[in-house]
């Protein structure tokens, strides 16, 4: 069982604008998020289906003892899944959420292959895809969690968010009393599978599409208990 599998492939931005490119694990990962996070560094997640996360770190100074002028720099890393989130199917995400469910308590623990969740378990088969995916990390105690992008991957399954169409389209009787169809312009709805229904009514697919964006975005941001994100 492969419980180190690659999770992202990074695209590092140094401060100095050299790049170069990496993997990391889940384990990795999940410690670069979480130190990105402590330090109060950027982290944005894609508001697409991609699963895609930017951190960038910045720092200000001078560039030597001689120099009277500071100056900001970035370091700038792109994490791309090496897994779509799209390939999580329903029955992976109830296994993850079974395994999430434990965070709070015990904790699930990998034995002979298979991941004990309390009083259930996952096959071993299946905990091998979970892990070979990179949506969960393994200690070296054996115990087993959901990792960002794991996290990630739920969030995109509970939040397939899409824009719909309604007609206005009215029947009107004139003072004659002969009726017909007085054609109105299209008006766009949001829903989504989480059974969220925007309330507002949009003029057109471009504006449905940005607040079908937002939801999922401040669910992205939630799975990683990142703050709600400004205007999409």
């Amino acid at each position: 069982m492969q419980i180190s599998a690659p999770a992202y492939r990074a695209r590092i931005t140094d401060y100095d604008g050299t790049t170069s490119v990496r993997t990391y694990t889940a384990l990795e990962a999940d410690a670069l998020i979480v130190t990105a996070l402590w330090d109060e560094d950027r982290v944005e997640v894609d508001s697409d289906r991609s699963g895609r996360l930017t951190l960038t770190r910045a720092i200000t100074g001078h560039r030597s003892a001689l120099d009277t002028e500071r100056r900001t720099l970035h370091r700038t890393i792109h994490l791309e899944p090496v897994r779509r989130p799209r390939a999580l199917t329903g029955r992976q995400y109830e296994d993850l959420a079974l395994i999430l469910a434990r965070d709070d308590q015990s904790g699930a623990r990998l034995a002979d292959g298979r991941i004990r969740a309390g009083l259930v378990s996952v096959p071993p088969a299946a905990a091998a895809r979970l892990l070979a995916n990179g949506w969960l990390t393994a200690e070296r105690d054996h115990t087993v969690t959901v990792s960002c992008a794991g996290r990630i991957a739920m969030a995109l399954h509970e939040h397939q968010a899409e824009t719909g169409v309604m007609g206005t389209d009215k029947w009107i009787v004139n003072a004659f009393g002969v009726g017909e169809w007085a054609l109105g312009p299209s008006l766009y709805l949001v829903r989504c599978s989480c059974g969220h229904r925007d309330g507002r009514r949009y003029d057109d697919r471009a504006m449905a599409q940005r607040a079908a964006r937002r939801h999922r975005l401040a669910h992205l941001r939630a799975a990683l208990d990142l703050p709600p994100s400004g205007p999409a």
